[in-house]
């Protein structure tokens, strides 16, 4: 299978260890950038060192349509669209709305009140969680103060910082929680395969998750539903035990310390068959 890595996504050392990866195991790829506002992959290598026209640019067409995406979701979402295999995994799946009805109380945020941008909700006493429902990344899903919201839709919605982000756009809102650490799950054909601290308390950390039970708990809420045959599923601990923060596109997510090696060799095993 051919791989395309969209550059200047991942951190430095993560996009540096997936590249070493692939040459590891003598797996072709390209390097591509994706321009604003424009639906076109173009690869690196024919991007002239000068000044360009976006226009004049050809569109990358890969070796051949087998073809697997690491980038960001825009990468996700023209690809999903192309006649690759798989592309990307990017689906309809990738939204709370749909995850929420087989996940239900599992979900840390079951909370949520669903709105869009531009509507008023009541804030009450102190902060809200805020994200996007899809899998958009439009804009960051974390706590916000009421004032910090509202200037952060007023900054851009004036600036258009994104294509995905508009005053139409879906959120769910809900109330903040105690949340003891974070762990990003990688499932390839029903399977956890992977795992990876990346918040402990309050504190950032990238550390590959050996204990059972956050593993095991993952595996059961994958059992439970599969929102496509490889994604990426975040679970946390919290008073009330284990919870599933949110789903995301394997594209397009982190990579904290995942086990790329083996996450590579799932993907190969899973689509090369």
């Amino acid at each position: 299978m051919h791989y395309i890595l969209q550059e200047n996504v991942f951190r430095e050392q993560h996009y540096d260890l997936l590249e070493k990866s692939l040459i590891r195991f003598k797996l072709p790829y390209t390097k591509v950038r994706i321009f604003p506002f424009v639906e076109k992959i173009v690869a690196l290598s024919d991007i002239p060192d000068g000044g360009f026209n976006v226009d004049e640019l050809p569109e990358y067409v890969p070796p051949s349509n087998h073809v697997f995406c690491f980038g960001a979701i825009k990468l996700a979402r023209i690809a999903s669209k192309k006649n690759w295999t798989p592309g990307s995994m990017m689906n309809d799946n990738h939204d709370f709305m749909v995850y929420k009805d087989y996940y239900k109380d599992d979900l840390l945020n079951i909370d949520s009140v669903i709105c869009k941008v531009s509507d008023t909700f009541d804030w009450g006493d102190g902060l809200k969680f805020i994200r996007p429902t899809k899998d958009t990344k439009s804009f960051t899903g974390k706590l916000y103060e009421k004032e910090e919201w509202i200037d952060s839709v007023e900054h851009n919605l004036k600036n258009q910082s994104t294509e995905l982000f508009n005053k139409d756009t879906q959120i769910q809102v809900s109330s903040p929680k105690n949340i003891y650490q974070e762990i990003r799950c990688w499932v390839v054909n029903g399977e956890v395969i992977s795992a990876s601290t990346y918040k402990v308390g309050t504190q950032v950390v990238y550390k590959r998750v050996i204990d059972e039970e956050p593993l095991k708990y993952a595996q059961s809420m994958v059992d439970k539903f599969q929102l496509a045959d490889a994604f990426v599923i975040d679970v946390c601990e919290t008073d009330n035990g284990w919870k599933i923060v949110e789903c995301n596109c394997i594209n397009c997510a982190g990579f904290y310390d995942v086990d790329i090696q083996k996450m590579l060799m799932a993907i190969e095993d899973q689509f090369n068959s």
